[in-house]
């Protein structure tokens, strides 16, 4: 089972270092495609709802109605499921995670929270660095250390204005806004 685990892990981590390869090196592209951000929204949270009910974390979803964007929602997705994991690895110990959509001026801004310990002034500057971990966590913490790097990447591949706002003891949000065509 050890064997097992590791071999796992290791496979994230080759993807997740090929694929970042990949978007640094200009050797991605985006297939761009219109769909809605809501209903997106929804089916990723759905997804989510088996680890709140094997492991007690609960996932509270808020939009404020249909969303129809264009871009890639292959990676869209992958950028807002790397935010709720890490969301999942640093919430504090009620287990909560808030995920938002709503409609703003620039388009459609998309946030997830936790409840965690917070995010020092020192720490945001370099959270979106590779391999970079804060160590503000108590239970073990799931990944491979390049997810926000990989949702920086994909949001700066698509000029999305993105970004952390965190107070110490209360949490941190990270979010991102899908311009409007």
């Amino acid at each position: 089972q050890v064997i097992i685990e590791e071999t796992d892990r290791l496979n994230l981590l080759v993807n997740d270092i090929l694929d970042l390869s990949k978007l640094e090196n200009g050797r991605m592209t985006l297939a761009q495609t219109e769909f809605d951000m809501e209903l997106r929204l929804r089916e990723i949270t759905e997804r989510y709802r088996g680890l709140s009910d094997f492991s007690g974390y609960h996932f509270s979803l808020e939009t404020d109605g249909e969303a129809i964007v264009f871009c890639d929602a292959g990676k869209i997705e992958q950028v807002i499921c790397n935010l709720i994991n890490n969301a999942v690895n640093y919430t504090g110990e009620d287990k909560q995670i808030f995920i938002q959509m709503q409609h703003v001026t620039d388009g459609i801004r998309i946030s997830v929270k936790d409840t965690g310990k917070g995010i020092d002034q020192e720490t945001l500057s370099r959270i979106f660095d590779k391999y970079y971990r804060s160590e503000n966590y108590k239970r073990s913490v799931v990944g491979t250390g390049l997810g926000l790097s990989i949702v920086k990447a994909i949001l700066r591949l698509h000029d999305y204005a993105f970004g952390v706002d965190s107070t110490i003891g209360k949490g941190s949000t990270f979010w991102f806004i899908i311009h409007n065509e």
